[in-house]
């Protein structure tokens, strides 16, 4: 067995399905436990943990790099499940003050920092909505997501307002947390929008409805072009696609930098291509049981990869995202 496909089945099954999970995945977070859906209850009666404050480097992953010529501002996907309050309520949101929730998002973290290492990286903690918040439906995610989207806005603004110092920056996101990269699109600042390299929305979609009415955000064409948004999702069969990420407009292959079925492969046994029908990856060449989580049976079917969208390409991701950067700064100089 290849080395990098061994490396895939040890790290995206075992260390990245149990937790940090789900379009909200974190991938490597908490321990698992039954995903059964959370009671319902409506927004209005949704109690919050306190908003994190923003001046204070403590509501911060930050990684500066010598010599890095931009930045890096990525939010996370989701890492945490429901858990109980003092009073024995139930929270549909991260606490950024909880060191055991830290502790879940620190892997998720990690491997991003280290996908952008060419770059100085930030990352806000921020009341994500919870695991469970994805099992009940469209309606409850946008509800709890309207109370989490406010903490990235926050965190954003801050980060232009004091760090940024006129850089270019990259917007990326996996998950829950490319969600929020395609709202902070549709407000960026026109000044903001001109120190945009690119803008990484892994593991979530971008619909025609959204290009339509925000005809800024424009799709990637190739390896190299710049203020625009990468966008895909990974399954072995359109079967296997998860309703809640689906359907978008945008799809690029992370291995060839094609939008089109030219297939590319990833390493010796495992190939990839864009089904450009459904716009999502097909990975062929997996053994996707190995892959499959049972407690998330209810978001990914057999065949879908969203716990592994980073881990799969993650030197493609390093190579990209310097290389974009490169070519903004070319462009930017001429």
């Amino acid at each position: 067995m290849p080395q990098h496909i061994h490396d895939f089945r040890m790290k995206g099954l075992f260390r990245l399905v149990l937790p940090c999970l789900v379009a909200f995945t974190c991938w490597q977070c908490s321990p698992a436990k039954d995903a059964m859906p959370a009671e319902s209850s409506t927004p209005k009666k949704d109690l919050l943990p306190e908003a994190p404050d923003y001046g204070s480097a403590d509501n911060w992953y930050r990684v500066a790099r010598e010599g890095a010529k931009a930045d890096v501002f990525y939010i996370l996907p989701t890492c945490v499940w429901d858990w109980t309050n003092e009073t024995g309520d139930t929270i549909h949101y991260a606490d950024p003050r909880n060191e055991e929730q830290r502790e879940a998002m620190r892997p998720s973290l990690e491997l991003a920092a280290d996908i952008f290492s060419n770059h100085d990286f930030y990352s806000p903690y921020y009341r994500q909505t919870t695991l469970e918040s994805w099992m009940e439906g469209d309606s409850v995610i946008e509800a709890r997501f309207s109370y989490a989207m406010p903490d990235v806005e926050a965190a954003f603004a801050h980060y232009l307002a004091h760090d940024n110092a006129g850089r270019p920056f990259i917007l990326a996101g996996f998950s829950q947390g490319a969600k929020a990269v395609v709202e902070l699109l549709k407000t960026l600042p026109e000044e903001a929008r001109r120190q945009l390299v690119a803008a990484y929305v892994i593991g979530y979609k971008v619909t025609a409805e959204e290009l339509a009415a925000h005809p800024e955000i424009k799709a990637a064409r190739d390896s190299a072009d710049t203020g625009v948004t990468i966008c895909y999702n990974s399954v072995a069969s359109p079967q296997a696609i998860c309703p809640a990420l689906s359907p978008s407009q945008i799809c690029i292959n992370p291995v060839n930098w094609h939008t089109d079925a030219t297939p590319a492969q990833l390493n010796d046994s495992v190939s990839v291509r864009v089904d450009t029908t459904h716009k999502v990856l097909l990975v062929e060449g997996l053994d996707e049981s190995q892959y499959y989580a049972p407690s998330l049976g209810q978001l990914f079917k057999p065949g879908n990869y969203h716990l592994q969208e980073l881990l799969f390409y993650q030197e493609q991701l390093r190579h990209n995202s310097a290389l974009r950067t490169e070519s903004f700064l070319e462009t930017a100089a001429d």
